[in-house]
Parts: C-alpha cells; sequence; structure tokens
C-alpha cells in the first residue's frame, strides 16, 4: 500500500498531534517531523504540528493541509494521539490533552530533547536507530523490548537515483551541517585534491545551506555524511563514507554493511576514528562503483518513508484501538507534572545572565552567517586555483615529457653524427692511402722503365680508334 492511499489499518482516519521543538534549521530531526507530518497526511490523517518556532518549512506544510501552530490551547479539537519528537513539547501538549495516549520517539543519544518524558500516558517508546534505544535501556531504565525501531525514511521522489557511478571517482561532497571552515575540512580537501576528486561543501556551518541537495548529490561521486545526509546519498546512489565533523570518520558503506550501517542510522558509533588526510584517503580507495549501485539498490528497497513509517502509523493506530482514553488519576499527574517541573528547574532554570549569553549567541551566529559566506567564497577561489594549478602541472608534466623525448632524440643524433664523421675520417684515410700508393708506384723503377711502352700503347690506340 503507497502513501498516497487512504489508511485501511485505522478503520478511520485519526487526528494526530506531532510536537517539535522548532522547525527552523532543517536538521535530521525537523526534516523526519516534516515528512512523517507529510506522509501520514498523505494517508489520509488529520495532522498538526506544534513547535516553538517555525521556519519557511511551515509554508510547505500548510500548502499540504497541515496545521502549523506554537500554542497547544489553539488546537480546537483533541487529537486521537500525540507523536513526540523533542522533550518539553511533549509534555506541554501532553499535560494540555491529559487523557491522549502517546507515542515519543528519542532522536538523539546525548541531547536533552532526547529524553523520554516520564509520564503515564506515554504508552509506547520509538527511537531512530540501535544507539538511541540504547540511551533508553541504560539511562532511563525503559525494557528494550517496549522500544519499537523506527528509523530515518527518505521521501525518494525528492532524491531521484543519479546516473550510474564511473568506475574511477572525479567528485566528491560534504553534506553536513556541521561542518565548518577549519582544519577537519581541511584535511578533506587535502585528501581529496591528492586523489585528483573536485571537493564541494553543503551545510549550514560553511555558510552553503541548501534546502533541496538533490541537485548537488546528483553530482558527487563520493559523499561524505552521518545519519540522513547518508541515508539521502545512498537513496540517490553515492559511495558513501560515513564521516561528521562532530563525531569522526567511519567507513565506506558497502552492500555487505549497509543494512547494519542503517540500524545504527549511520551516526556517530560508527565514527570510531579521527579525520585525516590519511583515514580520510583511506576509504577513498575502496570506492568500487558496482557495489556501491547494490548498497543503493538495498536503500531504496529498504529506506523508503513507506517501508520506515508504516510502523509508526501502526503503533499510533494499536494506541488508539487499544485505549483510546488513559485516564490517570489526579494525584498521579499531579506527582508527574510536580517531578517534570522539579527536573526543568534543575536542569534549565533561565537567569538573566543566561538569557543575555543566549542573544550574544544569537549575534554570534548572525555574524558568523556572514563571515562563512565570505569564507565560502574564498573557498570557491582558492579551489579555482588550485584547479588551474593542477591544469598547469598537467600542462608542465607533458612539457617535461616532450623535452625528455627530444633530448633522446638529440642524444640519438649526435651518435650518428660522430659515427657519420668516423666513417668519414676513414674514408679520407683510405683515399690518403690510394693517393700515396700511387705516388709510390708512378715514383717506382718500374714505372719509368715502362714509360715508353705504355706511350707506344696509347698512341696505337688513338690510331685505330680503340679505346
Amino acid at each position: 500500500m503507497s502513501a498516497a492511499e487512504p489508511s485501511a489499518a485505522a478503520g478511520r482516519p485519526l487526528r494526530i498531534l506531532i510536537t517539535m521543538c522548532y522547525l527552523v534549521h532543517r536538521t535530521g530531526a525537523e526534516l523526519f517531523t516534516r515528512d512523517l507530518a507529510l506522509w501520514l497526511r498523505r494517508r489520509g490523517h488529520a495532522v498538526t504540528i506544534f513547535a516553538t518556532a517555525f521556519g519557511d518549512m511551515a509554508n510547505e506544510l500548510r500548502w499540504a493541509s497541515i496545521a502549523c501552530i506554537t500554542e497547544v490551547a489553539d488546537m480546537g479539537a483533541r487529537p486521537d494521539v500525540i507523536i513526540g519528537n523533542t522533550h518539553h513539547e511533549t509534555v506541554r501538549a501532553l499535560l494540555h490533552f491529559h487523557d491522549v495516549p502517546v507515542l515519543t520517539i528519542c532522536h538523539d543519544r546525548s541531547a536533552d530533547h532526547g529524553r523520554p518524558p516520564r509520564f503515564s500516558q506515554v504508552i509506547r517508546h520509538i527511537a531512530v536507530d540501535e544507539n538511541c534505544a540504547e540511551r533508553l535501556v541504560h539511562e532511563f531504565g525503559i525494557e528494550r523490548a517496549a522500544i519499537e525501531l523506527v528509523q530515518n525514511g527518505v521521501d525518494a521522489a525528492r532524491f531521484p537515483r543519479r546516473a550510474p557511478l564511473p568506475s574511477a571517482p572525479r567528485t566528491a561532497l560534504v553534506f553536513s551541517n556541521y561542518a565548518a571552515h577549519d582544519g577537519q575540512l581541511d584535511e578533506i580537501r587535502v585528501a581529496c585534491a591528492e586523489l585528483g576528486l573536485q571537493c564541494e561543501v553543503v551545510g549550514t556551518g560553511t555558510g552553503n545551506h541548501l534546502p533541496d541537495p538533490a541537485a548537488a548529490l546528483a553530482r558527487a561521486d563520493i559523499v561524505f555524511g552521518k545519519g540522513r545526509c547518508a541515508t539521502e546519498a545512498l537513496m540517490t546512489g553515492n559511495a558513501v563514507v560515513v564521516l561528521d565533523p562532530s563525531s569522526g570518520i567511519g567507513e565506506m558503506v558497502t552492500a555487505a554493511t549497509v543494512a547494519h550501517g542503517r540500524r545504527w542510522n549511520f551516526g556517530r558509533a560508527l565514527m570510531t576514528r579521527p579525520i585525516t588526510r590519511h583515514t580520510v584517503a583511506e576509504e577513498i580507495r575502496k570506492y568500487d562503483a558496482d557495489d556501491a549501485g547494490a548498497a543503493s539498490q538495498w536503500m531504496r528497497a529498504h529506506g523508503s518513508l513507506d517501508a520506515s513509517l508504516l510502523p509508526l502509523e501502526r503503533c499510533a493506530v494499536d494506541a488508539v484501538r487499544a485505549q483510546p482514553l488513559q485516564i490517570v488519576p489526579a494525584e498521579q499527574r499531579a506527582l508527574e507534572a510536580a517531578r517534570y517541573m522539579d527536573d526543568w528547574l534543575r536542569r534549565s532554570n533561565p537567569t538573566t545572565a543566561q538569557l543575555a549569553l543566549a542573544a550574544l549567541h544569537q549575534h554570534i551566529a548572525s555574524q558568523q552567517q556572514a563571515f562563512d559566506a565570505q569564507a565560502l567564497t574564498q573557498q570557491r577561489q582558492a579551489d579555482a586555483l588550485r584547479a588551474e594549478l593542477a591544469q598547469q602541472q598537467h600542462a608542465a608534466a607533458a612539457l617535461q615529457a616532450g623535452l625528455s623525448r627530444c633530448a633522446d632524440e638529440a642524444r640519438e643524433l649526435r651518435a650518428l653524427h660522430i659515427q657519420a664523421d668516423q666513417q668519414a675520417r676513414n674514408a679520407r684515410a683510405e683515399v690518403t692511402s690510394l693517393h700515396e700508393q700511387m705516388r709510390q708506384v708512378r715514383t717506382s723503377h718500374s714505372w719509368r722503365i715502362t714509360a715508353p711502352l705504355r706511350w707506344a700503347v696509347s698512341r696505337a690506340r688513338f690510331k685505330s680508334g680503340s679505346p
């Protein structure tokens, strides 16, 4: 069943509230939320997204008839189920709709927003990979059997399959919001240059953010990325090296390792080495166009939105069917809310200094964006100069080879000249020897005695006309 068909499993369309901290930066969790909302809407469900801030993605969502709100109270109708992507926003939603079943999703192994809300309304915990599942088990005591694994899916229509990869790579792409113009990126660029690859960088950290990166992926043969970036590259058909400047470098994804890598979301658990020109070059040399094509084929079969999100829809449907009303005693709700408030106060009570610091960080970020744009321009100029230098070096090498051939030919000509000169000297010596022999004959006694005879013979021949 495709996402365009109505959801028969639900029996009736559900009214679903999805929570997220914000939809501004197009991070992996934000894009997961967008794709989930659009997919559920195509399945016939009524979808509302609650977030504290929205960027340009809100236009796309509203165009698809998905409500976007920044206050929970703005949702006038009670949802059938809440799907929570971030901690505080999920708590705000479940406290407002105190009898609605809740599914919570952990998107990160360490970030604060990945902590699961500890409320009785939460009936199912979901992790996007095994690393997040381990966090839920080892940090919050949740049984592994109670955790559903719902991995990042990619809209195949947004990322069409590129042309077949060349036998040898020519272009590379660093695909990460965490990449910056620093030493690690320089190591990647150096490794690519040494192996003859042109290197492009896409991401907010370098001032080259692309809302739709499909065109950039279609130009690249090798992509360095993690998580959703790696998944999108594999869907496109690139050879993928698991890498992120915030975590390190893993290995080239192969047809034999793609399933394992996906269970760990091509994430930090797989990136165990530092990023150096040597580790990067080692992975580039593993490039195999046919194997990368097989890995991409597997990902397109297992990484689509349908394959990834159908289990999540089943969880929502089962929750509504099993217990559409989550009746929690008032005392229990009060205790859970008090525990949450106590935890919130201990973790994140904002002071005046902290608010001022946040404003300073925002100002620095705006300045950094301008700097990154300038650095990107300079980097492109440097890349162009490197490409020109490589062309000049290639031309110089060709000229040197031509000069070497000319030198070899000159040596051969000198050898022939010496040989001809020697032959000329030998010939002159033979002529001199013959002249000396003639002189000796003409000065000999026998030559003088026979002179009258020779004269008589010559006269007789002349008279007879004989030669």
